[in-house]
């Protein structure tokens, strides 16, 4: 009976990972950070079976979909994330199968609506954190199925394969499609020189029309002019038949570079856009170092025309290294519970520098009276 109860759960988790698809959401362990691409660099099999061996526990939410999440619709997921570290991966397969590694997995399936598939997702990660301890449980987002579109271009290639073998004359080879492009996008220039990597396709604004900046060309320069303190990163996009060139200016200065300004051109129109916020809201970082922020938005305008990018991470002077560097990031240290951390602990050591000064102020006497002293008399005379 034992052997028969065995084998059906071998069977079950065999059936739990072949419907397990991506794109994937991996957050709550130290170790996801290592998943992040990096600049012509996937994450190995070794990356993933550390983070999948060194986890305590690993809940997996499989969904029914592969579009992206709306963060409108999951907000409390959305802030579940936002306090953990994560990393996005838009391949449809993993390296390393979880179940190999570790044995304290739980399969959450989430079919209903968004804002209940919302609260299932943080209940059930909260749950596993009560058992087994923050920073020890690793969670992962899947999809139970594959994209729609890859599937379709696979039926198509086998049907005319099959149109072909029955036919003489006619060649067999199938017509290339239109290339498929996943919700991550990097652009890496030629000769590794720089690489700007961005989690959602950019979002431009230009003469009261917006356009977003899917598809791009693979023909991606940098214009490496460090003796004279600057240096360009060209990336050309094609929408509807039209080209977009970008070409994000950087400057570098006593060791430190930073991303001020991006140069435009749609048709015949060009613009200068510059970076919009404070001097700490400009991408910069030292030589050798990327920048990267997922907090929010980096926009650049001229007032009318705008240039938005999201979760981007950039470093130019990549010196034809195959990863990012160390990374700077644009978080601040002093947030809203480090302050409050910082004031309560100024008010614990007032009140002990009074209660230290008020002990130090206490004086003993340095005579004390006994029943055996005499008592001293003073004769007062007229």
């Amino acid at each position: 009976m034992k052997l028969f109860y065995l084998a059906a759960l071998l069977g079950l988790v065999t059936l739990t990972t072949a419907n397990i698809n991506g794109p994937y959401l991996f957050w709550g362990h130290e170790k996801v950070i290592n998943l992040q691409p990096r600049a012509l660099q996937e994450a190995s099999e070794n990356h993933f079976s550390d983070l999948f061996r060194d986890a305590k526990a690993i809940v997996i939410f499989v969904r029914n979909s592969t579009k992206r999440l709306d963060g409108q619709q999951y907000p409390k997921f959305q802030q579940l994330i936002r306090n953990n570290g994560w990393s996005y991966l838009p391949q449809h397969s993993l390296l390393a199968d979880p179940f190999n590694y570790n044995a304290n997995i739980e399969v959450i399936n989430l079919s209903g609506p968004a804002e209940e598939s919302d609260s299932e997702i943080v209940g059930g990660y909260t749950d596993a954190l009560s058992i087994y301890g923050e920073g020890e449980v690793l969670g992962i987002l899947a999809s139970r199925e594959e994209d729609a579109h890859f599937i379709a271009k696979r039926a198509a290639a086998v049907a005319a394969a099959s149109e072909g073998e029955g036919d003489e004359g006619i060649s067999t080879t199938a017509s290339p499609g239109p290339e498929e492009y996943e919700d991550n996008y990097i652009y890496v220039a030629n000769g590794r020189k720089a690489v700007l990597n961005v989690n959602a396709a950019p979002e431009l604004t230009i003469n009261q029309t917006k356009l977003l900046l899917k598809e791009h060309t693979k023909e991606i320069t940098f214009d490496d002019q460090r003796s004279k303190h600057y240096g360009r990163l060209s990336v050309i996009f094609k929408v509807d038949d039209e080209k977009v060139t970008l070409r994000f200016n950087f400057s570098v200065k006593y060791g430190t570079w930073a991303m001020k300004a991006v140069e435009v051109r749609y048709k015949e129109y060009e613009t200068v856009l510059q970076v919009v916020g404070r001097q700490y809201d400009i991408p910069s970082a030292p030589l050798k170092f990327s920048y990267r922020c997922s907090a929010r938005h980096l926009q650049f305008t001229n007032g009318n025309d705008t240039l938005v990018l999201k979760d981007y991470q950039v470093q130019p002077w990549l010196d034809g290294a195959e990863r990012f560097g160390d990374v700077y990031d644009c978080i601040g240290f002093t947030t809203a519970p480090i302050w409050a951390g910082v004031l309560v602990s100024l008010f614990l050591v007032g009140i002990l520098s009074i209660g230290i000064l008020a002990l130090m102020d206490i004086k003993t006497p340095n005579r004390f009276e006994s029943s055996r002293s005499k008592q001293l008399t003073f004769t007062v005379q007229e």
